[in-house]
């Protein structure tokens, strides 16, 4: 019969007084880091201005536009985000997108793992395009404040948003000066303004 070395026999009896190397988890609270990143995740303050989706490494954040309807999908997939940060750091409003502490991506169905948020659209009224979305233009007015009032579309905007700006539904004719109270796009505003400067 063999009997343990006395370094062994110390260690365990040292063991018994000192506190677990582990944590409790799961059966007690996670200990995170301050410093751990964590998850990914949209916030209301998100204006759908596409700018994390540039940003993104993995190509975890898809941007699905609704035109017919007027809505804007953003959809990030955990599956294939590789939690660096970077949206949260690009994000336009710098509230857009935080880091939660939270590491635990485990589900039972892949759908679980994805974070969607809906945001209106703002088109053309004269090709249809998308300009951008509703939040970000009313972010965009409200930074800008006097100086977003010389741009004619943000004050019809703040005027259809309080509800005094009579809504009509018609379709801009690039042939007339009124098409400059218009919202258009980039490129139709510049044909108004070469026809206007003819």
């Amino acid at each position: 019969m063999r009997y343990p070395k006395l370094r062994e026999l110390k260690e365990a009896i040292k063991c018994i007084f000192t506190k677990p190397a582990t944590t409790k988890y799961p059966f007690g609270p996670a200990k995170i880091h301050p410093r751990y990143r964590g998850k990914p995740e949209f916030q209301d303050e998100c204006l759908g201005c596409e700018a994390c989706k540039e940003v993104c490494p993995s190509g975890a954040i898809e941007v699905v536009d609704d035109v017919k309807n007027k809505k804007r999908k953003l959809i990030r997939r955990f599956d294939m985000c590789i939690t660096c940060g970077e949206c949260e750091r690009i994000c336009t409003c710098k509230e857009g997108v935080k880091m939660v502490p939270e590491f635990a991506f485990a589900v039972f169905k892949k759908e679980d793992l994805t974070d969607i948020i809906e945001r209106d659209l703002i088109v053309c009224e004269n090709c249809g395009k998308v300009i951008a979305t509703k939040k970000h233009i009313l972010w965009l007015m409200e930074n800008l404040k006097e100086k977003g009032a010389s741009y004619l579309p943000f004050v019809i905007m703040s005027l259809k948003e309080i509800g005094i700006y009579e809504k009509v539904e018609k379709k801009t004719t690039l042939d007339k000066r009124q098409a400059l109270f218009s919202i258009l796009c980039p490129r139709c505003r510049h044909k108004i303004f070469l026809y206007d400067a003819l």
